[in-house]
């Protein structure tokens, strides 16, 4: 059979900022590799034309059987598309590349487009990190102004009752101004913490391919400089775990989850952080040895409709965060559920799926 004409696929390799090749399914070889592939995987014209393994060489162990599955895939379909995966280089950053794959003349042949998305990762990974950093200190500003706040708002309760005289009118009406002042100070951070999960979870999911357990690592760093007073642990037997998830809604998530098991645990207690596989999911089960969760309330704490328990220093709970986990996790085609008994610690588990 006559074989179809490429120079279509030529031009636009010539045109493009993006790698592609040609590769013959029945010689094994490639037929075709434009100047941008050989940059990005950083070989010789000549050698990967005779030698189409060589572009397996730095493409990470725990990609290679993500990548296996994707090419069943492409003999399955004709085609696959936004397939990530990393190469790492002696001395150099990892790099990370997305590519979409066709199958052409009938099945004898792929034609491949390759994209280097490493700079759209690390500025990611810094959102990430900045989005981190931020909850951390709104969830520090939470903690030390409510406090002086509402001590506040019970003097001012008191001053108004110990005073009865005549020209205490005035006064009253100023103790009054500053009630509503510290209640709306209040409001102001818990509705600020509160908007940014509500809009998150309204929003689309955007799949980038991440591993898991360094996310919760970069995590549970931030809210260990803020919570020297607990002990955090993560116990898995994984070393890593890639996934292809929303890397934002993951750790609004955990973070949500983490902050609830803070601010129901007293000083001197533990939360532990358990991740696994199971199948095409994997499960992280957070637990703690807190003051639990109260039986009556237990059916309502998902749906919004519950009024926050106050935390072990009197941190004040709008009742909605679990609610915006549940849809963030709904979005993303997950489960939670979780495990309390009063008094003794809660365990929350939320089982997510890895593509």
């Amino acid at each position: 059979m006559e074989r179809q004409d490429y120079s279509f696929i030529k031009k636009i390799g010539e045109l493009t900022d993006d790698g592609i090749i040609v590769y013959d399914l029945e010689s094994k070889k490639f037929i075709y590799v434009n100047d941008n592939f050989l940059k990005i995987f950083e070989i010789d014209p000549t050698a990967i034309l005779n030698d189409s393994k060589l572009v397996m060489q730095f493409i990470l162990a725990e990609d290679k059987q993500y990548l296996n599955s994707r090419f069943e895939e492409l003999i399955a379909t004709g085609h696959v598309n936004t397939t990530e995966f990393r190469l790492q280089f002696p001395d150099k950053p990892i790099k990370h590349l997305v590519c979409d794959v066709l199958m052409l003349d009938n099945g004898n042949m792929i034609t491949a487009f390759v994209k280097d998305i490493s700079m759209a990762k690390r500025h990611e990974d810094y959102l990430i990190k900045y989005t981190a950093q931020k909850d951390t200190l709104l969830d520090m500003l939470t903690h030390n102004l409510s406090g002086p706040l509402l001590l506040s708002k019970e003097i001012i309760n008191f001053i108004q009752k110990g005073y009865s005289e005549n020209n205490m009118a005035d006064i009253n009406k100023l103790i009054a101004i500053m009630q509503e002042n510290t209640q709306q100070c209040i409001d102001i951070v818990n509705d600020f913490l509160l908007e940014e999960h509500m809009e998150s979870a309204s929003t689309y999911v955007k799949k980038t391919r991440f591993d898991v357990i360094e996310k919760i690592n970069v995590t549970l760093d931030k809210l260990k400089v803020m919570n020297k007073d607990k002990k955090f642990t993560l116990t898995t037997s994984l070393t890593n775990l890639n996934i292809t998830s929303d890397a934002v809604k993951f750790f609004q998530i955990i973070h949500n989850l983490l902050s609830n098991a803070i601010k129901y645990t007293h000083d001197g207690g533990s939360i532990n952080i358990n991740v696994k596989e199971d199948g095409p999911c994997y499960i992280i089960c957070i637990s703690d040895n807190g003051i639990g969760i109260p039986e009556q309330i237990k059916p309502l704490l998902f749906n919004g409709r519950v009024i926050g328990k106050q935390g072990t220093k009197g941190e004040k709970s709008s009742g909605l965060g679990l609610s915006m986990a549940k849809k963030l996790i709904d979005l993303m085609d997950g489960k939670i559920w979780f495990e309390s008994e009063e008094g003794k610690g809660t365990m929350f588990c939320v089982q997510l799926p890895k593509e």
